[in-house]
Order: structure tokens, then sequence, then C-alpha cells
């Protein structure tokens, strides 16, 4: 964030995915990762959480954005929860703005330690909205027309449940990034970074739109995950029926 011409010495160690989202990720077991440059196709490396780190943000930026890593510890965490154990009927809300900032944060961090790759060929990290990123990253009202989450989840499909965060550049014609695609906990999503263009963005075709509820239901409970938005439109909610043990 040095172009704000307001950080504060020193740069400080900075996890590329949230600390406390990589431990939920790993439960009692062992953190891997895959599709890095530096890893051959297919390969998994376990890594300590105290590896996935670079230093790219000062000490205040990164406690100024730490309510971002707050907020995906406790999507990922409740969501892992609903989707791991019928237990109740249990709630919990986050504010989805934080949820797309969180995103871009990390997306940022992937990118400017080098670490986005198609194949195993570095991108160079530029974002579409690159003069924005920073302005989106502090203020949720600076996302432009149609910018933000899209779930690509549609009627019918099965969702295997696992407990895995997937993080995909998708790119335009420059080779600048201008969505992410995502997979968390098996549930797909894509966050739209740059306008929304659907003659150019045919991947957001038949895509829900910043949803408000995720339900996860069970024969005789129901559990509720709100996403808060204030952007003035009308967020429908997504259903996801417990079917049984994967085979």
């Amino acid at each position: 964030m040095r172009e704000l011409g307001s950080c504060v010495a020193p740069i400080s160690g900075e996890h590329l995915i949230s600390q406390s989202v990589i431990e939920i990720l790993k439960d009692d077991g062992e953190f891997t990762i895959s599709g890095m440059p530096w890893q051959e196709a297919g390969e998994e490396k376990i890594l300590a959480p105290q590896s996935l780190r670079t230093n790219c943000l000062c000490v205040k930026h990164n406690s100024a954005l730490h309510r971002l890593d707050d907020a995906a510890s406790y999507l990922f965490g409740s969501l892992k929860s609903f989707l791991e154990c019928d237990n109740g009927f249990r709630h919990a809300i986050v504010a989805g703005h934080d949820i797309e900032r969180w995103l871009l944060k990390t997306a940022k961090a992937f990118a400017v330690s080098g670490n986005f790759a198609r194949g195993r060929a570095p991108l160079s990290g530029v974002f579409s909205q690159s003069t924005g990123v920073l302005d989106m990253l502090d203020n949720p009202h600076q996302w432009a027309n149609g910018a933000g989450l899209y779930c690509l989840m549609k009627t019918g499909d099965l969702a295997e449940n696992h407990k895995r965060f997937q993080l995909q550049p998708l790119t335009n014609d420059r080779d600048e990034i201008e969505a992410l695609q995502l997979n968390i906990l098996g549930l797909s999503f894509i966050l739209q970074l740059a306008p929304f263009d659907a003659t150019k963005h045919a991947y957001l075709q038949g895509a829900q739109f910043r949803p408000g509820r995720i339900l996860v239901c069970y024969p005789k409970s129901t559990n509720w995950l709100t996403l808060s938005w204030v952007d003035g439109h009308v967020h429908k909610e997504m259903t996801l029926h417990y079917q049984g043990p994967a085979p």
C-alpha cells in the first residue's frame, strides 16, 4: 500500500492467507498448498503456517486491515462448523463487504509476492483496477457497479464439503487480473474486481450477486450464515440441503 504514502515502518510479515483461517482449514491435521509457481504440476507441499508469510504490509496498514482477518476467520469457522456438524439451530452474521475486502487483500498479497501463476508461469500481478484497488481495500463504497462477490452455485448442484480454500486469478486480454475464482469449503464463487460487463464477463451469467444468506439444512435443523450488505440491492439466500456422507 506504499502508493498511499502513509506507511509506517517497519514492514511486517503478513500471511498470504490469514493465520486464523489456516488454523481452521488444517484443523488438527497438516496444512498443504499447491498451485504455486515454484511447485511442480499437481504437487502438494506441507507447510507450517509461519512459512506462508511475505513482507508486504507496514505495521500501520497491517493493524488497520486486521478486522478483515477477523471477519474471514468468523466466516470460515462458522461455515465449516455448519457443514460438518448437525448441532441444532445456529446463526452467524458477518459483513459481506469485509469478506470481499479480505479476499482482495489476500489476492494482493499473492500478487505482490509473485505467487500467482498460470500453469507454472508467474503472472505479472497487475490488477485491471490497479489505481483503485487500494481504495477498494479501504472503502466498500469504492467498488464499481457490479463488482463484488458472486455465487456460482445453481439449483440442483451438488457440493462436496472439503477443508480447502482455492483461489485462481482470472485475467483479461492484457494479462491483468480482473476477477478471482474461488472455492470455499466446497462452495464456488467469483469475486469480480472490474466493473461488470455482460459482453466480456460471460463467466458471471446466471451467477447470484452478493448472496444475503447461506442456509445449511439438515433433516431436523437449519443453520443460517447471514452476509450483511449496505449497497441498496436485494440479496437472495441460497440453501444447501444435506444429502449424506460422500462415498
